[in-house]
């Protein structure tokens, strides 16, 4: 039977359901996949970065500041590679997080030359100090200068090292000292020295005590051990770097590695760069027991 519209009727060809279905055959639309995104480096490197940068700061820190500095930089440049093959969605960050971790590498520079720069010139200074203190120089005047016959002031007395005054108020010999946050153990023993700081001026000054010297009963030399003297200082809740006000008092504790059999004698302090420092006897007699 011919078709008045023209065009022929084929039973085997799907048809349209009643209701729009698509005919069977056809299939199904996939659902849109959606790719995991590895953001994780890129926060880590901008943590770690931020981190970096506040350590830093402090130039006695550097070694961690410089180590955070490198981790921030492997971290942000890794992200950043994701980010730019598409598996991660915070390139920004990452960037963000390589440059504070070249700024922390550069402050750990920066700390690394101001510490040894510190240290090179505390010796110097310390070794003149001393030198003046316990030698006598050849032809000297019958009537020395004031200069010439200063002495260590007794155990217990206050020295006056302007704008401080200091006193001795306690010395102990120790194989470990620990604190909350760490543990050090000394090569020989240590020389524990808590010593009290008061404020004779009319102006906060600071006063760590890093740059102090111990002398022993051969004439031998010690400077603080820095990182077991930070530690107990931290320990007391008052910073080495704190600024002390006018008429105030704080207790520094000072740190020194002697070896056993060493007999520590005169500590030599300094309260402003430049000055003469002050020396106080540590024992009475000239004596104190090693332990055993």
């Amino acid at each position: 039977m011919s078709n008045p519209y023209g065009q022929q009727y084929d039973p085997n060809r799907a048809q349209p359901s009643a209701h729009g279905a698509p005919p069977p055959g056809y299939g199904t639309v996939p659902p849109y996949y959606h790719q995991q995104m590895r953001n994780g480096l890129g926060i880590a490197a901008l943590v770690i970065g931020i981190i970096g940068v506040l350590t830093g700061v402090i130039p006695i820190l550097f070694f961690a500041s410089g180590t955070l500095g490198l981790l921030a930089v492997i971290f942000g440049f890794v992200g950043r590679a994701r980010a730019s093959r598409g598996t991660a969605s915070n390139g920004g960050l990452a960037l963000s997080g390589a440059i504070l971790g070249l700024i922390s590498m550069g402050l750990a520079t920066w700390g690394l030359v101001v510490t040894v720069s510190a240290v090179g010139d505390a010796a110097t200074q310390l070794d003149k100090a001393l030198a003046s203190a316990t030698a006598s120089p050849e032809g000297a005047d019958p009537s020395p200068t004031k200069s010439q016959t200063r002495k260590p002031v007794p155990l217990g007395a206050v020295a006056k090292e302007p704008p401080f005054s200091l006193k001795v108020v306690s010395v102990s010999r120790e194989q470990t000292v620990s604190s909350s946050i760490d543990s050090h153990k000394a090569q020989g023993s240590y020389v524990v020295v808590q010593v009290l700081v008061k404020n004779t001026s009319n102006s906060p000054a600071s006063f760590d005590g890093t740059d102090s010297g111990l002398l022993d009963s051969d004439s031998k030399q010690y400077n603080v051990d820095s990182d077991a003297t930070i530690s107990q200082n931290l320990e007391t809740g008052q910073g080495l770097y704190d600024e002390i006000n006018p008429g105030q008092k704080v207790t520094r504790v000072l740190v020194f590695d002697l070896p056993k059999k060493a007999k520590p004698v005169v500590i030599a302090m300094f309260g402003a760069e430049g000055s003469d420092g002050a020396f106080m006897y540590l024992v009475k007699n000239s004596e104190l027991a090693s332990p055993a």
